[in-house]
Parts: structure tokens; C-alpha cells; sequence
């Protein structure tokens, strides 16, 4: 699959290079060159390949991971998803290529440039579309350690909107992932723990910032209140920052008769032992899944909720954003 691929980059275009990517895979996808199952190429093989920045490559997988069409599984890469949004998609530009083959076949037989045929079809639908009314987009910007599944869950059922997902990792070394971001929309949405650092990297960028936290639902504080004294408790996120935060909203409502420790999904090694040593171990949703196959019957989830201030400074986001 990999020497199979055959992507192009023109920096002449007017369209983003993470643009030109994006929409060539996705093509590729819908129109089944690349299949179900099929591994993409590692990000520093094709941006060595295409001459671009490794960071860009990162960022179209995860807009595609986004839209459902891939899935970046840690040491198995990212592969193209069995998923609705396949299946969706592949009827979708099934029936586009045998148009544009059509229109192609016809556009060179009168002697049409392709190029200024694009540009001027772009130009035809700006023109003749109706007034948009879709959905709010919001960018929703959190470190992979975190329950990011969570916030943007909240978000999309709070606004009704479309979320893009940046982490901020990829972000603080993207160059032009500020730009690319906020090319999907201005609306940047983050968390307590990051909004200082993310107004930086934003700094001189037209962006209206919303910060949301959330809380623990409080029938499990409770429980883990009821715990005896030296009970040994892991608490399990995706990474061991999100453990961290589990622990601290623990330790802040006053619970302190517990040993608590953190731990990401992303340290195994540390995670396997933890597990055997712990007496009672909460993951949060994102984590659940795999942390219940490993320790089955010491597992419970790790409830959040998005607290009411959010919920209120969200909605008028959406609202707003829909004017």
C-alpha cells in the first residue's frame, strides 16, 4: 500500500497544502484505491516523500481520524476505518468520479483548461449556492493525554455543531496549524488546564477563545469516599496528565484516606503493574475499554461532567456563531 501511494503537492494552489493532502486521500478512499483495513504511509515517510513539514501529515490524519474515515492506533499506525463514514463517503465519490470522468472527457474535447475549469466551477457555486445554513464549527483544542473523546462529545451535544479536534501538541510545533485550524473556524474552544498556553500560541490570530472545564459526577466521589482507609486506587487516563486531573479533583473534594496514583494508557509498562498492585482502579471513558480487558473486575469508569458554566458560555457560542 505504502509504494502504491501517489500523492502531489503545488504550492501554486490557492488551497492549503494540508487541503491538497486531505482531499487526495479522501478521494483515494471514496473511490476504493485505498481499502478497508489498508495502513497509511507513517507521517515522516510521506512528508520525506511529499518535501512538507512532518506536522502536517499529523494534522490530516487526524482530520480524517475526525471524520471517521481512519483510525491511528499507537504501534499499528493509522488505517483506513470499516466505518459508516466510509461506506458514506465511497458512495459519495463513486458516483462524483464517473461525472468528473464525463465532464473531464467533455471539458478536454472543446479545448477547456482543466485548472480555469475548476476555478471557474468554484466560482459558479460561491455564486449560485444558497445562503448558508449550517451547522456552528468549533475547534476544539486539548492535550492527547486528556479525555479529549469527552469534551468534544459535550461540545457537539451542547451546540449541535461541527468540532475539530487539535491537540496541542501538534500545534505548538505545526508552524501554520494555527492558520489551518482556524481555517475550519475562529471559534477555538479549550479547557482551564490549557487556555493560557493556547492564547499565546494564537496570539496575533482573529480567534474568540472559550474555556470549559468539567467536574466528577458526584455519586462517585461519594463511593470512592466510602473507601477504606489505604485503599490503593489507580487512576487511568489516556495519558498520565489525565490521570493526574482525576486524582486532584479526588484530593480537592476532600477525599485524602486513599493511596492514589496516575496513569496513562501511554505507559504501558507502568500501567501493567499499577494494575496488579491497585485495590480499585477508575478510568475515564476513553481509557475504559482497554483498562477493564486488563484488569477485569477492579474497573470502574470514571464518570465527568461538563459543569452548568460551560454548558451556558457553549450555547452562546453556537448561537452566536449561527448568526
Amino acid at each position: 500500500m505504502d509504494n502504491e501511494l501517489s500523492l502531489k503537492v503545488d504550492p501554486h494552489l490557492t488551497f492549503s497544502v494540508n487541503t491538497q493532502i486531505r482531499e487526495q486521500l479522501k478521494w483515494l478512499i471514496g473511490i476504493g484505491k485505498i481499502r478497508p483495513g489498508d495502513r497509511l504511509p507513517p507521517a515522516n515517510q510521506l512528508a520525506d516523500r511529499l518535501g512538507i513539514n512532518r506536522n502536517t501529515v499529523n494534522w490530516v490524519y487526524t482530520q480524517l481520524r475526525d471524520e471517521g474515515l481512519v483510525v491511528m492506533q499507537k504501534g499499528r499506525g493509522t488505517q483506513v476505518a470499516r466505518s459508516q463514514a466510509v461506506a458514506q463517503l465511497q458512495e459519495k465519490r463513486q458516483a462524483m468520479h464517473r461525472l468528473l470522468t464525463n465532464t473531464i472527457g467533455e471539458a478536454s474535447a472543446a479545448g477547456a483548461e482543466l485548472g480555469e475549469l475548476f476555478t471557474a466551477a468554484l466560482a459558479y457555486t460561491l455564486l449560485h449556492q444558497d445562503t448558508p445554513t449550517g451547522k456552528p464549527r468549533f475547534v476544539f483544542v486539548e492535550c492527547k493525554e486528556h479525555d479529549y473523546p469527552f469534551y468534544r462529545r459535550e461540545i457537539e451535544r451542547v451546540t449541535g455543531g461541527e468540532v475539530r479536534t487539535v491537540f496541542l501538541e501538534d500545534l505548538r510545533g505545526a508552524g501554520s496549524g494555527a492558520a489551518e485550524a482556524l481555517a475550519f473556524s475562529t471559534i477555538v474552544v479549550t479547557t482551564l488546564n490549557h487556555v493560557e498556553e493556547v492564547r499565546a500560541l494564537l496570539t496575533g490570530f482573529e480567534a474568540r477563545i472559550v474555556t470549559i472545564g468539567a467536574a466528577v459526577h458526584a455519586p462517585t466521589l461519594l463511593e470512592i469516599a466510602k473507601l477504606a482507609p489505604g485503599t490503593k486506587v489507580s487512576f487511568v487516563c489516556l495519558g498520565k496528565a489525565g490521570g493526574q486531573w482525576m486524582a486532584s479533583r479526588v484530593k480537592e473534594a476532600g477525599i485524602a484516606q486513599i493511596e492514589a496514583e496516575s496513569f496513562g494508557l501511554d505507559d504501558k509498562a507502568s500501567l501493567a503493574s499499577s494494575l496488579k498492585r491497585s485495590d480499585r482502579i477508575y478510568a475515564s471513558a476513553a481509557a475504559y475499554p482497554e483498562v477493564s480487558a486488563l484488569a477485569p473486575g477492579k474497573v470502574a469508569i470514571y464518570p465527568m461532567v461538563l459543569e452548568k458554566s460551560s454548558e451556558s458560555l457553549l450555547a452562546e457560542a453556537g448561537t452566536g456563531s449561527a448568526r
